[in-house]
């Protein structure tokens, strides 16, 4: 297994990292918090799951919220006929905050005040806060809360919760991203407001060089002629994020893109928001062509960067509990996208790279989300035999293996998606004329050479996340040759690494 580890060094890194200048404050100061986030329940669907195995923190101490609610930490009565009621910093941080969200529909300024200030700024206890309220109250029922909420309310809590409301799935994305967005700029500014001072941290320079990229992801626009949303913020390192191209709360389709190993916020958020905008600007193309030709109506899409788990590295590659974490967390983030679009439901694809795709196998066989099209680019392994035992619409799965991958076909975490067998349409890979357009199309031969620009496996997936695989080259389980027992040497010098192959 240690070929497939090294195939995988060499082909996924990304050395691309943009660093931009500080934003100007724009929250308040928030106290310490701890340097850990606290394991929570965690929800998928419509289902309520306990245990640290389900939280996606495999990095962070667990611990349970030992705060307790009472009298002692309450405003004084207003009148003899109104009963205290808890404080709600104490409701919502504590082990179960089942009133949490009603609480806020409320609350009184300065209880929101409150609140806000027993956060730390820098975002150490936020994480734990959504997973607390996320493990009560499922997205579905967030997203019915928060229509209920009067605009003026929303605002609010956009202001004095930024960090909460970015991150519950089933808020609207719109708002997710102003409030993740308000939860950045506090965070730099407090890793900045401390340094030098008896408070710093000794990761606060690595997380603020981490933070750096999600601006510069959020901000720049090297690939995607659309908006960019920051629907994901967890600052706490090593940190997850999600940033969409184009407006999630509107677009017809819905691409998200899962990455495999190396992937880091860090490191990595900038070059996958950019393969997510190249992605798009495809599937933009094809749906002026298509409209043109077919008279329908311009579909509008989006595709989400999703870097909303830890990925693994040669440490703790060969298992599967970062892709386990990983899936519950994909799973959450379809949902939260299915409520917050319930009135008007997008057609969704998930398009997994290498590690990626075992975690995208896991959640989609999980029995408790689905998708319309499943992509699998260079995977190690589905840990299910057959596409058909995969939730998605139609067995719509398709699977790319080049023919220099090293890593596609090792099959090392379950079946080959590429092997007749599974029962996915097996792309095509050498590139050539488009059938459609005429256009030249490039190979992808390379573990990470399927989403570049111009390729035939960008141009397939494009449609694929449109609906239109029956314009993708590909043929139905068509077998792969069978993986050599370990790759070629030459594949995988250090001295060979790349952004993209």
């Amino acid at each position: 297994m240690l070929f497939l580890a090294a195939a995988i060094l060499s082909a996924s890194i990304h050395l691309t990292g943009v660093v931009v200048g500080p934003v100007e404050p724009a929250a308040g100061p928030g106290a310490a918090g701890a340097e850990a986030h606290t394991v929570s329940p965690v929800r998928t669907g419509s289902d309520t799951r306990t245990g640290s195995e389900t939280s996606a923190r495999q990095d962070r101490t667990e611990s349970e919220h030992a705060t307790s609610v009472g009298p002692g930490t309450s405003p004084a009565p207003t009148s003899l006929a109104e009963p205290a009621r808890p404080a709600l910093s104490d409701v919502c941080a504590g082990a179960v905050p089942a009133s949490c969200l009603d609480d806020l529909a409320t609350a009184r300024q300065d209880e929101l005040e409150g609140l806000a200030a027993s956060l730390d700024a820098s975002g150490d206890d936020t994480g734990a806060l959504v997973d607390a309220v996320a493990s009560v109250r499922t997205a579905s029922e967030v997203a019915s809360w928060w229509a209920g909420l009067d605009p003026s309310r929303q605002l609010t809590l956009v202001a004095r919760v930024p960090g909460l409301v970015g991150n519950l799935e089933g808020v609207p994305y719109t708002a997710r991203d102003e409030a993740n967005r308000l939860f950045l700029v506090a965070a730099r500014t407090a890793i900045d407001e401390r340094r030098g001072t008896r408070d710093e941290r000794r990761d606060d320079d690595a997380r603020a060089e981490m933070l750096d990229q999600v601006a510069a992801a959020i901000g720049g626009r090297a690939a995607g002629d659309a908006e960019r949303h920051l629907v994901v913020l967890d600052t706490v390192l090593p940190g997850r994020a999600a940033v969409s191209v184009g407006d999630l709360d509107t677009a017809d389709d819905v691409s998200v893109l899962v990455p495999g190993m190396f992937f880091t916020v860090g490191s990595q958020l900038v070059d996958w928001t950019d393969t997510a905008g190249e992605l798009y600007d495809e599937q933009r193309s094809w749906t002026y062509l298509l409209a043109r030709a077919d008279g329908d109506g311009l579909d509008q899409v989006a595709v989400v960067a999703w870097l909303g788990y830890r990925t693994p590295d040669l440490t703790n590659v060969y298992g599967l509990d970062l892709a386990r974490a990983g899936a519950d967390r994909l799973g959450d983030a379809i949902t939260g996208l299915d409520a917050a679009r319930a009135s008007s439901p997008a057609r969704v694809t998930v398009v997994a790279h290498s590690y990626g795709s075992t975690t995208a196998t896991l959640a989609l066989s999980s029995g408790a989300v689905s998708v319309d099209s499943l992509v699998l680019l260079g995977s190690p392994g589905s840990v299910v035999p057959s596409a058909s035992m995969l939730d998605v619409a139609g067995d719509d799965v398709y699977a790319a293996a080049g023919s220099f991958d090293p890593v596609a076909g090792s099959a090392y975490f379950g079946a080959d998606p590429g092997t007749a067998g599974f029962g996915a349409v097996l792309l095509h890979t050498g590139g050539g004329a488009d059938g459609y357009t005429g256009r030249a199309l490039a190979a992808a031969l390379g573990h990470n050479s399927y989403l570049v620009p111009g390729t035939e496996t960008l141009r397939s997936t494009a449609l694929i996340g449109l609906g239109r695989g029956d314009l993708v080259d590909g043929e139905p389980g068509d077998p792969r040759p069978v993986a050599p027992e370990a790759p070629d040497l030459s594949l995988v010098r250090p001295q060979e690494l790349y952004v993209r192959d």
